[in-house]
């Protein structure tokens, strides 16, 4: 048997058993995107780590230096954000192969920086090594969280509202930028959206200290298979409604020019880094109030149900089942 056979997910769960040796600070292991444990007092430790790697990640020829170290903390920063939590400290391992050179490297971790200093984390370490071939970054990031905010994959309930913080589809319409080699004047934005994802820890942080979620999750492998991982976690489905997926002007203008399947691309390819939630339907409306009374957004697109499975309500009063795919490093 081989991973591809298995997937990515698939893997996790093979991996997983056997993990804890002792688990009486764990609050939650293996299976979301940061694990609790406990410290001290009211605050709980999130922890979450993230490697891009050249080739599978990201192309050295199409992203600088600068946006690539921008966009390597990013990732683990959002993890916190899905989370509810407020990153602290990380450490950073890299792995340079010899074509890279010292100002390559230098640019780099300026990005690294810049995105640090706009959400306060401290750059305490990490570890040095060459690399044969290519450029791999690995960064893991604490956080932290009270105990009784963190939201979690598995809480979902039967009839929440299914809601997103921010337009999805903008990274995806980037990578095809990048794939097809057709940027023109006015698509910077969606390349920018590939390159310099911003995680959403504002939003993050006032979803989880109202208390009216049930789950949460960050927008890394599209709509579709991280809404998935929700429903397995929590033990049910949901119906996503076509016409309410939140999409940018640049980005229905782009999909229209070259014949590109706009929902394909705003569902299944991912890299947003929007949150993906799921609200009590009686509590929606104070979610949404509460998000855009601190400027964040709030973007209702479906509703979770009983029976498994994820499906789309198309503009013409349809409904189609949809695989929860998106991107899965083995297959």
């Amino acid at each position: 048997m081989k991973l591809k056979d298995i997937g990515e997910f698939g893997f996790i769960e093979r991996i997983k058993r056997g993990c804890l040796i002792r688990d009486t600070e764990v609050i939650k292991g293996i299976g979301d995107d940061c694990c609790v444990f406990k410290t001290s007092g009211e605050m709980a430790t999130l922890l979450t780590t993230d490697m891009l790697v050249e080739k599978i990640h990201f192309l050295l020829e199409a992203i600088s230096p600068y946006q690539l170290g921008r966009k390597s903390l990013a990732v683990n920063i959002s993890d916190i954000a899905a989370m509810g939590g407020i990153p602290k400290e990380a450490v950073i391992s890299i792995a340079i192969p010899e074509t890279v050179d010292l100002a390559f490297l230098d640019t780099l971790y300026d990005g690294i920086k810049s995105m640090a200093k706009e959400f306060d984390v401290n750059l305490l370490g990490g570890d040095t090594t060459s690399s044969p071939d290519y450029l791999v970054i690995n960064i893991a990031l604490v956080g932290e969280a009270r105990e009784q905010e963190i939201l979690y994959r598995s809480g979902a309930k039967v009839g929440d509202v299914v809601f997103l913080t921010g337009a999805v589809g903008s990274s995806a319409a980037g990578l095809d930028i990048i794939l097809t080699e057709r940027l023109s004047s006015g698509q910077e934005e969606l390349l920018k959206a590939h390159h310099d994802p911003y995680p959403h820890v504002k939003a993050g942080r006032i979803i989880a200290g109202t208390r009216l979620a049930n789950s949460l999750i960050d927008v890394s492998d599209g709509v579709a298979a991280d809404l998935g991982h929700i429903c397995a976690e929590s033990g049910m489905g949901a119906i996503i409604e076509e016409d309410k997926i939140p999409t940018t002007q640049l980005f229905k203008t782009y999909c229209d020019r070259f014949k590109l399947n706009a929902i394909h691309l705003s569902l299944h390819v991912g890299e947003d880094y929007v949150l993906l939630g799921t609200v009590p339907a009686k509590l929606a409306g104070k979610l949404e109030e509460a998000l855009i009374a601190e400027g964040c957004e709030f973007y209702p697109i479906g509703n979770t149900v009983a029976e498994a499975g994820l499906k789309l309500k198309t503009q013409d009063g349809s409904t189609e089942a949809i695989g929860a795919s998106g991107w899965d490093h083995f297959r």
